[in-house]
């Protein structure tokens, strides 16, 4: 993965493996993700179609570009729609994506969130790339409505619903959305994957939707304006075996009379500026990682100047 670069993918920098832990380096997405900005702001959907085709669209050129490089998603939702703190928007965690080893050959493995699970998973049939336009689908009512359609549903229910002929539906009780978005909804969930459209084909044929996407700043003053960010949710969050705190942008600290502010600064280290973010790490949280990263500076060096090809 840390090979396949895209403006709308989260880029794993690189793997650090610790005591039989995978510690992976990203960007830090300071708005957190996008599941919890809905349930914050938008308990009843995103209504806007500026806002709905801007993200769908960014998610449409993630898919696209990791079905280019044979690879797919497996878990697209909202909680796995990254937001910045300049409104960019991004596509991540890779914890279940897997690659294509050969061209055309199809998986069997049941992974993925159950809600935005496509039927051909769910009845364990094998299974393409076309999974991830599936999920897509879901995520587009799970943005509009507030919630995925399969969320109330037993995994008894939600198998015998991928079994059915129906297709989940977008709820218009509180918003009338076009028809350009319910088609693109609506092709998105073609049950049959044969005749599922790929990210490709729906950026080529769905424009007339597509086409309402806006900027990332548009994102920010729509979507992101009044929202906590992660420095203000942090400070909140305590450790509660080693009484760590994190350090505000601000240099403000939440102090205990056990820990000064200059303790609390010899504990936090700021490793490494990068494109995108910070790699930002405390002993109370990456412990492990930062005596790691301490013993190996030297192997370290030039880590976030890896030569990557474009997507």
């Amino acid at each position: 993965m840390s090979k396949i670069v895209h403006p709308n993918l989260i880029q794993a920098y690189a793997v650090i493996i610790v005591d039989c832990t995978a510690y992976i380096i990203m960007p830090l997405m300071l708005y957190g993700d996008l599941s919890k900005i809905i349930s914050f702001k938008f308990p009843k959907g995103i209504h806007n179609e500026n806002v709905l085709a801007t993200i769908i669209k960014i998610c449409l050129n993630a898919i696209d570009c990791l079905n280019n490089n044979n690879w797919f998603h497996r878990d697209v939702k909202a909680s796995n729609i990254l937001l910045d703190k300049d409104g960019a928007c991004r596509l991540g965690d890779y914890g279940v994506s897997t690659i294509i080893k050969e061209e055309g050959k199809c998986n069997n493995t049941y992974v993925g969130s159950i809600c935005w699970m496509a039927p051909e998973i769910a009845l364990n049939l094998e299974y393409n790339y076309k999974i991830d336009i599936w999920s897509l689908g879901i995520t587009a009512i799970e943005i509009a409505n507030g919630k995925p359609p399969y969320k109330d549903l037993s995994p008894n229910q939600f198998l015998e619903e991928a079994q059915s002929v129906r297709i989940p539906e977008l709820k218009e009780d509180y918003f009338k959305f076009s028809d350009e978005f319910k088609n693109f909804v609506k092709n998105c969930l073609v049950k049959d994957p044969n005749l599922r459209p790929s990210a490709k084909d729906l950026l080529k044929n769905h424009k007339n939707f597509l086409d309402k996407a806006k900027n990332k700043e548009y994102i920010f003053e729509n979507i992101l304006k009044g929202c906590p960010n992660l420095h203000d949710i942090f400070p909140k969050m305590l450790n509660e075996n080693e009484q760590y705190f994190i350090k505000t942008e601000n240099r403000d600290y939440n102090k205990l009379p056990s820990k000064t502010s200059a303790e609390i600064d010899e504990e936090f280290n700021v490793d490494e500026k990068m494109e995108g973010g910070t790699v930002e790490t405390n002993k109370g949280f990456l412990g492990p990682l930062q005596r790691q990263m301490n013993k190996n500076k030297n192997d370290l060096k030039g880590i976030f100047d890896m030569n990557e090809e474009e997507c």
